[in-house]
């Protein structure tokens, strides 16, 4: 495990400007950086690097980190691999945590297998391969991709191959290679039998499956023969190197093309994968046997938000396509759908009409998933209201698990005006999914709900003016954005001139002691600023901004840079000074800190106000007056604080 001190000098030597400079041409814009989104099509330049942070974020996109997220995003390695990338860059000897001798022998032995794995899965590609090109017996196999039109180059690019049919044809020849018969256990390829072993897969026709990094990590494998004893497809059992709901079929061939078109082609099967990528579809893939799954979703989203999903034209293929959509939604990305003509899917449509009439179909055809169920859903229940209250509601939950506001308003309208129904009635629904969800489960990004600008929902109680907020501090959301980017900017950061001064981070957390956060993603940061402030840490923002965890390293780097920045030349020109950062922090602490504490004020005496209408007992009321008067007292010193006009609250 590669120790903190190293991760550290990792972090302290690694510049963002020489590692994205790499792979993007970049171009001095004032203090920054800019070039060309190197994760989605762009004619004009978002993509913002920061020398001065050591941070990138593209404003396009969206995608944001910092040396180590970069080689993560962008050349698809791990975490570990990226440091050990960065660390061979910068001449940085990596230096091992201390561990115990039995720790050393375990993560060795670990070490070891996944290796041995590794090669295992590699000798067993390459004999498939040789036998199916080059024994008359594994002919059967080439003759069955050859019928199903894929060229020499093809079979060769997936290195395509055929398990022979004998009991244990592999496994005899890997043993005498010298491969411990435990590995292969161990790797999926042999199997025990009573008192012997067989092949995993025997005379079928054997489709590799690779990881992001090009390496072979398990096997599909196809019948030959019809038995309706035996499944027509099995694939590897998972493994220390494979595990399924974490692969994407085609992943590693299609990575690229997918970042150039800023787009991925989803499909069912490895043939409709191969195919696509023979006809120049290259940024297509498939989930591998398994139904998508969010780490699936993910491993595209980190090369392209934008999903398009190739479904068969049957009954069965629309239900497959609108399977999974809702788990995409909810990783905020957009997905399309296309359902292609009955009895078709994209291996026999693309060969049936070619690549440029199978492009041109997806470019009519292809539909937002929403917008595509609503209208199926619509004429299916057009005089059925029964029927149709329940598909309104099925979309409404799909409408709610997007974390984009705009999108759901958008989605929200069109759903309004196709099913005539008012668009209040299903934003009402939608925010109460929304907050049924971060209540129960707390795994909602955002907790804004959809809501069109007249709405009254997120505005202050009855018994407050507007005048007694800002406009931009009205939103709880945007008060907690605002505390977790003080303590991220400036955590570390004194108070005062004093010696014993506390630093920021002290200073908000008291302030702030007893309240909670309500948005989830600024509940973790201030959460995660808490347990690293009580274990004796406050941290500078680069902690933060080159974190392990991505979300933490994208909220952080999200609240700390903006799209537009001031031009020293303009305010030379007009002869406006421009007051130090340093000199406004400590006022702008007090300020944030206050107006979050006014709000939560406002809130719990909205809610004892509401129990003072229904409370009857007796001692019951006067324990709520107490408490009621006590938070009036509050409210005027902090009206006093903020110089907020008072007016009396509502009965």
């Amino acid at each position: 495990m590669i120790s903190k001190s190293t991760i550290q000098k990792i972090n302290d030597e690694a510049r963002v400007e020489d590692v994205v400079g790499e792979f993007v041409m970049l171009k001095k814009r004032g203090a920054n950086l800019l070039g060309l989104c190197p994760f989605h099509n762009e004619k004009t330049p978002s993509f913002n690097v920061n020398p001065a942070r050591n941070i990138y974020k593209c404003f396009g996109c969206g995608k944001a980190g910092g040396p180590i997220q970069f080689l993560i995003d962008y050349q698809q390695l791990s975490y570990p691999d990226a440091l050990k990338y960065l660390a061979k860059k910068y001449n940085i000897e990596i230096e091992e945590d201390e561990q115990t001798d039995e720790d050393k022998q375990k993560e060795q032995e670990k070490h070891n297998l996944v290796e041995s794995i590794h090669i295992a899965n590699a000798a067993a590609q390459k004999f498939f391969t040789d036998y199916m090109l080059q024994n008359e017996n594994g002919k059967i196999g080439l003759a069955y991709f050859k019928e199903r039109g894929f060229l020499n180059h093809t079979i060769e690019k997936f290195q395509l191959g055929f398990a022979p049919e004998g009991y244990d044809v592999f496994t005899k020849h890997a043993l005498k290679e010298g491969f411990q018969l435990e590995v292969l256990k161990k790797a999926g390829l042999t199997s025990p039998k009573e008192n012997s072993t067989v092949d995993f897969f025997r005379n079928r026709v054997m489709f590799p499956i690779h990881n992001m990094t090009g390496k072979v990590v398990g096997f599909g494998g196809r019948i030959m023969i019809k038995d309706e004893k035996a499944p027509k497809y099995v694939n590897t059992p998972e493994s220390e190197v494979y595990l399924k709901s974490k692969i994407l079929y085609g992943g590693y061939f299609a990575k690229n093309e997918i970042r150039k078109k800023d787009e991925c082609l989803l499909v069912e099967g490895y043939t409709d994968v191969i195919s696509l990528h023979q006809a120049g579809m290259e940024n297509s893939v498939s989930s591998s046997g398994t139904s998508l799954t969010v780490d699936q979703i993910r491993l595209i989203k980190r090369i392209t938000p934008n999903i398009t999903m190739l479904y068969d034209g049957d009954a069965a293929g629309i239900k497959a396509a609108l399977r999974g959509t809702d788990l995409i939604l909810e990783e905020g990305m957009n997905v399309r759908v296309v359902v292609l003509p009955d009895a078709e899917d994209p291996d026999s449509y693309v060969k049936k009409v070619g690549s440029e009439a199978f492009l041109q179909f997806i470019q009519r055809n292809r539909k937002d998933v929403i917008l595509f169920k609503a209208s199926l859903f619509a004429a299916e229940a057009k005089h059925d209201p029964i029927k149709k209250s329940e598909l309104i509601r099925d979309i409404v939950e799909s409408i709610a698990k997007i974390p984009d506001n705009i999108h759901r308003s958008v989605y929200v309208k069109e759903c309004s005006q196709l099913f005539e129904i008012q668009e209040q009635i299903l934003i009402t629904e939608v925010n109460k999914l929304r907050r049924k969800k971060a209540n129960d489960q707390k795994t909602a990004e955002n907790r804004e709900v959809v809501q069109p600008k007249d709405s009254k929902q997120d505005q202050l109680p009855d018994s407050f003016h507007q005048e007694q907020f800002n406009q931009a501090s009205s939103n709880l959301h945007i008060l907690e954005k605002d505390i977790i980017r003080i303590l991220i900017e400036f955590g570390s950061w004194k108070t005062g001139e004093e010696e014993d001064a506390e630093t920021v981070a002290a200073y908000v957390l008291n302030d702030l002691d007893g309240l909670e956060m309500e948005t989830d993603r600024y509940r973790m940061m201030f959460d995660l600023v808490k347990r690293e402030f009580l274990s004796g840490n406050v941290h500078e923002e680069k902690f933060y901004t080159a974190n392990e965890d991505e979300k933490v390293t994208s909220i952080a780097i999200e609240l700390l840079t903006q799209p537009y920045s001031l031009s020293d030349n303009w305010w030379q020109k007009y002869k406006i000074v421009l007051p130090d950062k340093k000199l406004m922090f400590v006022k702008d602490i007090q300020s944030a800190c206050i107006r979050f504490k006014q709000f939560k004020n406002i809130a719990e005496l909205k809610k004892i106000e509401a129990k003072l209408k229904e409370v009857t007992d007796e001692t019951e009321l006067i324990k709520l007056m107490k408490l009621h008067k006590l938070f009036i007292e509050q409210k005027k010193e902090f009206a006093k604080t903020v110089g907020n006009v008072i007016y009396r609250p509502t009965t």
